[in-house]
């Protein structure tokens, strides 16, 4: 029995057709209990592979999610493997049930790549389904997993490679999608090449979000291609004027066209860097528009460094490593408050660093990426040093 170490029987006589049927069926699973994943028993990469293929094979219409989890490697080295290993296999199963509730008809494959890295096979019906009450469930229980301080703070402290405190966003989501009805695959590694775009694209906005490809469906403008799913916009009370994308702010003031538009967010599609910064790249719209663009969408006030010195005040202030990685200038200094021109204005818990830094209020104002490096430039190591000495 299975104390003996069976998990199978047959019962005599037996035919030859259901004999070998049972000894396929024990080979197979065999072979997927091999295959899958030792933390989450979810099924690896063959499992994965082999699935993928026969619905290749068969002509069927599939999606194929891959999931992962951003900031992973902070909350490891913050809070341990242990507590990671934990938050991997609470992921797993909310993927399994999220999978339960949206999948309503035909099958479906949870697999684990390995590590935070997650796939979802599902007909495409259900892809966006399936994605919304996994990112719900996801953001709505991955802050448990944080102390209340972290919680409160939005972030946590973690020793970079360098050796310096950096401060690290919770853990989100990012759910990158393609299926086939619109494109053929011939394999799981042309999609996961696909993804692995779609997937960087994702990695360079802030939260979670899911993206499918639609670069093969038949749409008018590129920016169709581009939607986000934030499952938390709908909690979230943000102004409608918040809400909309960059580009259509800067078609609606005249400052670029729809032309201009697409081919930028193509661009961005393929870095992965900011909308405004290709925009610049390209000289469809100049420094001091967008800067007033920006400031206008966000409610804050834009301040050009263009042709700007470095000033004694930021000398004073912050090394000239730490304004290059928190991309700061200060610019004003008054008995009670601080004027500091920021890539991130909107950032409220570096706000909340530099208040707790420098005892005094901080006014913070937009400043563009570009104009922030042609101001670092001016500041070379040996003209600080000297500006520090005099």
């Amino acid at each position: 029995g299975q104390d003996s170490g069976f998990d199978d029987f047959l019962i005599k006589p037996f035919d030859p057709f259901t004999l070998q049927l049972r000894v396929s069926i024990n080979i197979r699973r065999a072979r997927d209990r091999v295959d899958a994943n030792a933390l989450t028993h979810l099924p690896g990469n063959h499992a994965i592979g082999r699935y993928v293929q026969r619905k290749i094979e068969k002509g069927e219409k599939f999606s194929v999610l891959y999931l992962d989890i951003n900031h992973f490697k902070a909350f490891n080295d913050a809070y341990g493997f242990q507590k990671g290993d934990d938050v991997i296999r609470h992921t797993a199963r909310i993927l399994v049930a999220a999978a339960r509730t949206a999948v309503k008809a035909g099958d479906y494959l949870i697999g684990h790549i390995g590590g935070d890295d997650f796939v979802a096979v599902v007909h495409p019906d259900y892809e966006e389904p399936f994605a919304r009450v996994f990112l719900e469930e996801f953001d709505r229980i991955i802050i448990t997993y944080y102390s209340e301080a972290d919680q409160a703070r939005g972030y946590v402290r973690v020793t970079n490679r360098r050796g310096k405190k950096e401060n690290i966003a919770l853990m989100s989501c990012s759910v990158a999608a393609c299926n086939n009805l619109y494109r053929v695959y011939t394999s799981l590694a042309e999609i996961a090449q696909d993804a692995a775009q779609v997937k960087a694209f994702l990695k360079s906005q802030p939260g979670s979000h899911y993206l499918r490809d639609r670069r093969s469906e038949p749409i008018r403008h590129l920016e169709q291609a581009i939607t986000l799913l934030a499952p938390d916009v709908e909690k979230a009370k943000i102004k409608k004027e918040s809400e909309e994308p960059l580009g259509q702010t800067l078609i609606a003031q005249g400052l670029i066209s729809e032309d201009q538009l697409t081919a930028a967010l193509k661009r961005q599609f393929e870095t992965g860097k900011k909308l405004g910064e290709i925009l610049l790249g390209m000289k469809a719209v100049k420094a001091e528009a967008l800067g007033e663009a920006l400031a206008k969408k966000w409610s804050v006030v834009y301040h050009s460094l263009l042709n700007r010195e470095p000033q004694r005040e930021a000398l004073r202030l912050f090394t000239l490593d730490f304004m290059k990685s928190r991309r700061i200038v200060p610019v004003e200094t008054g008995s009670e408050s601080v004027r500091i021109v920021m890539c991130e204005p909107r950032d409220t818990a570096l706000i909340e660093d530099l208040e707790r830094m420098l005892g005094s209020k901080i006014e913070p104002c937009l400043g563009l990426e570009a104009e922030m490096e042609e101001y670092f430039g001016k500041c070379s190591p040996e003209f600080f040093q000297e500006e520090r000495a005099g």
